[in-house]
């Protein structure tokens, strides 16, 4: 059946505590799963950054507008916030980039403005720029709560409009030590033995690879160069999936070549993109049996 993921052997690449019961769920709907992880999500240890971070805390009440990121930005913000701050400071208007941090804003009394713009499909920067609460923005301060070293476009259109930004960096996204191994092994790997089931896909050696960010790419792309597996072989195993068009965009002009985008990183883009990878998969087989 095309609505389902039976016959593809899905790379799972998400930090651990969200990995397993993304597997689980593919597992459910027929895959056979790899759980490899491309991102750690750390905590900063830094005094340094310790210190700034608690400063943005103390300072939250003199912000007009606080922008969390992901749902590690609401997370290990909140757990600095609820130290200093019992209550809200009042006055401050909350955004979310995408549904998901959106509600996890809403569940911790954060009261989300433009709401409808983090619920619209994109999921993305560019989409919560659009937000009506963001447009005149000239002499506003507001604070990027977000990982180390985070894509900077939000702070840098913010700033041309004429806000002035601050960036509360509260975590960093590390490359677990042993998963550069795992997946060189893996990509090397020729017997793939658990896909040597009777399935809607029979004994292929193809992985399709699902990475939801820009950071776990650049990992991925990492240690194919590192571990010298980016060759035309693997290359053509790999069947990409990625959370938007720009990364699609990164994955193609670092040498993948299938490479497909879902319209976001929610769990129900993503499991549309997988049935459409899926789908692009059996009519790629189908093409080469013919010839």
């Amino acid at each position: 059946m095309i609505d389902d993921l039976t016959g593809l052997h899905i790379v799972v690449t998400r930090p651990t505590a969200q990995a397993l019961p993304w597997a689980e769920r593919l597992n459910q709907l027929g895959a056979v799963t790899t759980v490899i992880s491309l991102l750690e999500i750390v905590p900063v240890l830094d005094n340094v950054q310790i210190q700034a971070i608690k400063n943005c805390i103390l300072d939250l009440d003199l912000y007009d507008k606080a922008i969390f990121v992901s749902q590690n930005a609401v997370e290990l913000g909140f757990e600095w916030i609820e130290n200093y701050w019992p209550q809200l400071p009042i006055g401050i208007e909350f955004f979310a980039v995408g549904e998901t941090t959106a509600k996890l804003l809403q569940n911790r009394g954060a009261p989300v403005t433009d709401l409808a713009q983090s619920q619209v499909g994109a999921m993305t920067s560019e989409t919560l720029l659009q937000a009506p609460g963001l447009q005149s923005v000239a002499g506003k301060k507001i604070v990027i709560f977000r990982g180390v070293g985070g894509r900077p476009h939000i702070g840098e259109v913010l700033a041309t409009r004429g806000a002035l930004v601050t960036y509360c960096e509260l975590y960093e996204r590390l490359l677990p030590e042993a998963s550069q191994s795992e997946f060189a092994k893996l990509l090397k790997d020729d017997d793939a033995q658990e896909l040597k089931a009777t399935q809607d896909l029979t004994a292929t050696q193809e992985l399709v690879v699902v990475v939801h960010s820009g950071e776990a790419l650049e990992n991925l792309i990492k240690i194919m160069n590192e571990k010298a597996v980016f060759e035309r072989a693997v290359i053509e195993r790999i069947w990409l999936l990625v959370p938007s068009q720009r990364i699609v965009e990164l994955a193609k002009a670092a040498g993948l070549i299938h490479v497909y985008g879902a319209q976001n990183a929610t769990e129900a883009s993503m499991l549309q993109g997988l049935i459409d990878v899926k789908r692009a998969l059996l009519s790629f087989k189908a093409q080469v049996k013919k010839v």
